[in-house]
């Protein structure tokens, strides 16, 4: 259905791990280093500031930064940690891919949700990674309980990775590293012509368009306007701005056919009677 570009840039990614106090990404931090650099402990708020540094796995060369725990807002006082929470923030907008460290134990929260929700509007590869998976019981249950949830439950579902580690263990964190890999080539991913129509037509069989006041929405034409973030220009058969539910039909039925899941996509739908005028 695709190609990906052989590049050297693809060689080349940046990520930072993000979450809440206590979550243990500084010790994250140091397994991938196999060194103790970044400082860790029981102690609430322990990383203050952002720590950078690079390592090679897999014939890629990585930069990793490790931040600050973030707080909701309303329960920040200290006028340094606000500080710090800005510069995480800006930090999402010059990485490839977010790591979300969640804490298996304390299980997913609304904070959690915010800060995925930061990155995805950045257009951001983002990973759902439970740590401290070893202190679950019935670890397999648990994941199986933890995707059920969220394709039922959070909108973003097909834009987000997930995946169950121990950083203190070192367990499968060689296998989240192999996923970063993947999904960063992905992004990269072109689109033939030919494959996109046949995309369209498998939709005209479906005939399960939304509706809008009795009228069928339906893509028209489609075209790949360009890699990094995928974007594509799609064509529909109004001349009125396509409504949300389209847009959310349509994406789910894109990455559904062209097996894209985990990756962002942006879509331009362009309102016109003719297909072809811009």
């Amino acid at each position: 259905w695709m190609k990906i570009p052989m590049s050297s840039i693809l060689n080349k990614i940046n990520f930072c791990i993000i979450g809440k106090p206590n979550s243990s990404k500084s010790n994250l931090f140091n397994c991938l280093f196999e060194d103790s650099i970044s400082t860790v402990g029981d102690e609430y708020g322990l990383t203050k500031n952002l720590f950078k540094d690079k390592f090679t796995m897999y014939s890629h060369d990585f930069i990793i930064f490790d931040t600050p725990g973030l707080r909701r807002k309303s329960k920040i006082d200290d006028l340094d940690e606000k500080k710090r929470n800005k510069e995480v923030i800006k930090l999402v907008d010059k990485v490839d891919t977010v790591i979300l460290l969640i804490d298996s134990v304390e299980n997913i929260t609304k904070l959690d949700f915010r800060l995925a929700d930061l990155a995805i509007t950045k257009k951001k590869i983002i990973f759902f990674l439970f740590n401290k998976i070893d202190l679950i019981d019935e670890g397999k249950k648990f994941k199986t309980k933890i995707d059920k949830y969220l394709s039922n439950n959070y909108s973003q579902y097909q834009m987000i990775n997930t995946d169950f580690i121990s950083a203190k263990k070192n367990v499968r964190i060689k296998n989240f590293i192999k996923q970063i890999i993947n999904k960063n080539k992905l992004v990269h991913v072109e689109i033939t012509k030919t494959n996109l129509n046949k995309f369209l037509n498998y939709l005209n069989k479906q005939s399960k368009y939304p509706k809008i006041k009795k009228r069928e929405i339906k893509p028209k034409y489609i075209v790949q306007i360009k890699t990094g973030t995928p974007l594509f220009k799609v064509f529909i058969n109004s001349k009125k701005k396509a409504p949300l539910i389209f847009q959310r039909f349509f994406d789910n039925a894109f990455r559904d056919f062209f097996k894209i899941k985990g990756v962002p996509i942006s879509y331009q739908f362009i309102s016109s009677s003719n297909p072809y005028s811009d």
